[in-house]
C-alpha cells in the first residue's frame, strides 16, 4: 500500500512540474508548449519567438468584462499574441464558447480544464496565486513575468 502512495505522489509531483504542455483552445486547436531551464517555448509558428501575453479571466469578473475589451483592442492595434485562460471555476466549454462570441474575444482560449497544467506549472514557480483578471507575460526569449493591466499596455508599446 505504502509503494502505491509514493507512486501516486511521484506521479503527482511529476505532473505538476511537467515539462510538456500540449493545450488545446476552445476552436481546438493545439497549442504546444515546452519548458526550457524556466523559460517557455512554443512549437507553434503563430507562437514562436514572439511576445504573448496570458491573460487569466473570469466569466463571471467584473474586472475582467472591463478589461477584456481593451486586449482586444491590444491585438487589433499591436498585433500582440495573446493565450486567454478561463481560470474561474467551471463553466462548459459551451458556455465559454457563448461568452467568446458575446465579448467577441479575438485571441486563443482555454478552458480551465485544458489549460489546469500550465496554471499548475505557473503556480508551482510562484507566478499566479489563482486570482483573476491577471496577466503573464511571455517574451519572445520564454522568461515569464507577472504583470498588471497597466504594466500590460507599457510591454505592448514598447
Amino acid at each position: 500500500m505504502k509503494k502505491i502512495v509514493v507512486l501516486i505522489f511521484v506521479m503527482l509531483l511529476s505532473s505538476i512540474n511537467a515539462k510538456d504542455f500540449k493545450l488545446n483552445t476552445l476552436s481546438h486547436k493545439s497549442i504546444n508548449i515546452k519548458d526550457f531551464e524556466g523559460n517557455l517555448l512554443f512549437q507553434e509558428k503563430k507562437y514562436k519567438n514572439k511576445n504573448l501575453l496570458f491573460f487569466f479571466f473570469g466569466t463571471r469578473c467584473p474586472y475582467c468584462e472591463k478589461e477584456i475589451p481593451q486586449i482586444i483592442n491590444l491585438v487589433k492595434k499591436y498585433k500582440i499574441k495573446v493565450i486567454g485562460i478561463q481560470a474561474q471555476g467551471y463553466i462548459s466549454d459551451q458556455e465559454l464558447k457563448k461568452f467568446v462570441l458575446k465579448k467577441q474575444i479575438n485571441f486563443d482560449v482555454l478552458n480551465a480544464k485544458d489549460g489546469y497544467k500550465i496554471v499548475r506549472y505557473l503556480q508551482s514557480r510562484r507566478l499566479w496565486v489563482g486570482g483573476v483578471p491577471f496577466y503573464i507575460w511571455c517574451d519572445k526569449f520564454g522568461n515569464l513575468e507577472p504583470l498588471d493591466i497597466t504594466e500590460v499596455f507599457v510591454k505592448v508599446k514598447h
